[in-house]
């Protein structure tokens, strides 16, 4: 079993190689086609400027900012969306009252509310709403899910044993909810940076990495707008595989409660 997973992350990691790898060759070719700095700047102008962005206080300072707001607004999200999928999980008139909220949430443009954000709030404010309004329906979505997969005829036994809430909550809920949840943490985070990002530059929030996007975008400094763009690409794929050894800790904690039962 360890061994068929181990080959298979090394079968992603190679994909995740090639496609990274067929990313760059149509940037060199559309570099070679279109010629025109302005448009699509070469690797290596890129390079040149990320080093000069990694170089710059400023930018670990917006970087740092951005970071925050995305972990905010996600934790937030996840917070709730705890609460109110637990409630929906064991109450029916709560799922029915609280699935109208999740579905305008999940459908509000985000360029709309950005925008009415800044009439209510302030710049730096606004991505951190915008993030929550964003993630909250997927985190609802997959707290329900989680909910909804642990085997009734469990809790149906814990019942009938009468078996502390404390142990079911250890042995039952935990265990077969937490590889669904870590599983999608990663990719949640990675989605609260991006969504951050983008609010920040319709924002134009000041010391974030969204108005640095703003102001390259502004002055047509495309190496700077691709150096900074991918930087926070290699963000959400650092995010997402630190995020992803969860599930691997997770499954440890499994077999060896597994082991104490038996």
């Amino acid at each position: 079993m360890n061994g068929k997973r181990a080959a298979g992350r090394k079968l992603n990691i190679l994909f995740s190689v090639a496609a990274v790898l067929v990313m760059w060759g149509v940037w060199l070719i559309a570099h070679a086609v279109v010629q025109n700095e302005y448009i699509i700047p070469s690797f290596a102008d890129t390079l040149r400027s990320m080093r000069e962005v990694l170089s710059d206080a400023y930018f670990w300072t917006s970087y740092g900012y951005t970071m925050l707001r995305a972990v905010e607004g996600w934790a937030i999200a996840f917070v709730c969306a705890v609460l109110f999928s637990a409630l929906a999980a064991v109450s029916d008139a709560c799922r029915r009252f609280f699935d109208p909220f999740v579905s305008v949430f999940r459908t509000v443009p985000t360029m709309a509310i950005t925008l009415m954000l800044l009439i209510w709030t302030s710049p730096r404010v606004a991505p951190v709403i915008v993030t929550f309004l964003m993630l909250f329906p997927i985190s609802y979505a997959q707290l329900t899910a989680a909910y909804r997969s642990v085997d009734p005829k469990l809790i149906e036994m814990a019942q009938v044993y009468r078996v502390r809430a404390r142990e079911r909550i250890l042995r039952i809920y935990i265990p077969q909810m937490l590889p669904s949840l870590f599983s999608q943490a990663g990719p949640n985070l990675s989605l609260s940076v991006k969504v951050a990002v983008s609010a920040e530059v319709l924002s134009f929030t000041f010391q974030s990495v969204g108005g640095i996007l703003q102001q390259a975008s502004v002055y047509t400094d495309m190496p700077q707008l691709f150096a900074v763009t991918i930087l926070m690409l290699i963000t959400g794929g650092v995010l997402e595989f630190a995020l992803g050894s969860l599930l691997r800790i997770t499954d440890r904690w499994t077999r060896g409660r597994g082991k104490e039962g038996a």
